[in-house]
């Protein structure tokens, strides 16, 4: 996943003493925060804790003071706030009419060195908006590439209706499967804003119709913790969020043996209570597994592959697992999972 700009925006606020150290004089409206703006809904944001409001690119540093106008842009009173919580329950507690006054300019240094200076309501707000939009893409991120999860598709419109009950798997590093008709198929996934929209690129490789059907660049119409719905002007879909302890996974990573080589050693036994979940019989213990790097092969039950410490031959790679009666021999199930090598640091 491609790293956005990240701002660590340490807000520096002027104390205040007391009410009595201060002259008494009417605010400018332009240079206060009136309850209900919008920079002030930014803010609240900023301060909050919950998963749709958390801005990771914006620090404040307690304890500071706040002033407190009233209606007439007279000083109402002051407020110290010594926490997150404080000051989102403080904000949440203005009554309309009610304005807050910050201190510029507010000054902090970029992990490159370079000084960043915020001069006014509006630099505020265009700083807060940037970080809203890389706390987004996030949090989205982290909702998609929870290890126990996977994607099912629900068709909702458009002419592809074949997709539904296929499901995706996504990765930390932004790689994706799609299992479909009982095949898999890899690719990436990235997301990203273009101007106040959200979107998800899809890039699936292996297979022409698939890859027509897939390739888009989607609009994100809404995302929680449990689903997402994606449209790209010809199909939508609801990816609904489905879990497994202690994982339920196809699609499995490995650090390259050499940088550049795109070759890594997977241990193909070590995967197992992650993908027989896929496979919808009750009881591992009633099966004996195989693997096979072609379809044919694992329909055949012919050239398994013998070292289950196994090297890619492609990256990605498709092998199919083949599981059968302990007693019988009868194919019960098979399975595509997807090896991936991955650069490591």
């Amino acid at each position: 996943m491609k790293n956005l700009w990240y701002i660590p925006l340490i807000l520096l606020l002027t104390f205040f003493n007391s009410c009595e150290d201060e002259p008494i004089s009417k605010a400018d409206p332009s240079k206060v925060i009136q309850v209900n703006s919008e920079l002030y809904n930014l803010i609240q944001k900023a301060a909050g804790n919950d998963f749709e409001n958390e801005i990771t690119c914006i620090d404040f540093n307690y304890a500071f003071t706040l002033v407190i106008y009233d209606e007439n842009m007279d000083i109402f009173g002051y407020q110290v706030v010594n926490s997150d919580n404080e000051f989102s329950d403080f904000l949440g507690s203005l009554e309309e009419g009610k304005s807050i006054s910050l201190s510029f300019p507010i000054t902090s240094v970029l992990n490159n060195g370079q000084p960043y200076v915020i001069n006014n309501n509006d630099e505020l707000k265009a700083a807060i908006d940037k970080c809203l939009k890389a706390d987004t893409v996030t949090t989205c991120n982290n909702i998609l590439t929870e290890t126990t999860c996977i994607w099912t598709v629900n068709h909702l419109d458009g002419p592809n209706s074949e997709y539904d009950g296929a499901y995706f798997e996504v990765s930390n590093y932004g790689n994706v499967g799609l299992h479909f008709e009982e095949n898999a198929f890899g690719g990436t996934w990235i997301t990203y804003f273009i101007e106040d929209e959200l979107h998800l690129n899809i890039f699936i490789t292996g297979d022409e119709s698939i890859s027509n059907d897939w390739n888009f660049d989607w609009k994100v119409i809404s995302f929680d913790n449990s689903q997402m719905e994606i449209e790209n002007g010809i199909d939508r879909f609801l990816l609904t969020k489905d879990c497994y302890e202690p994982c339920r996974k196809f699609l499995f990573e490995e650090c390259e043996t050499e940088p550049g080589s795109h070759k890594a050693v997977f241990d193909l036994e070590s995967y197992f209570e992650c993908f027989f979940p896929l496979t919808g019989i009750p009881d591992p213990a009633t099966v004996e597994v195989s693997y096979y790097e072609t379809y044919e092969d694992m329909l055949a039950g012919t050239n398994p592959i013998v070292n289950l410490l196994y090297e890619n031959t492609i990256n990605p790679q498709v092998i199919y697992v083949r599981f059968e009666d302990v007693n019988t021999g009868d194919l019960l199930a098979y399975l595509p999972i997807i090896l991936k090598a991955i650069q490591c640091s």
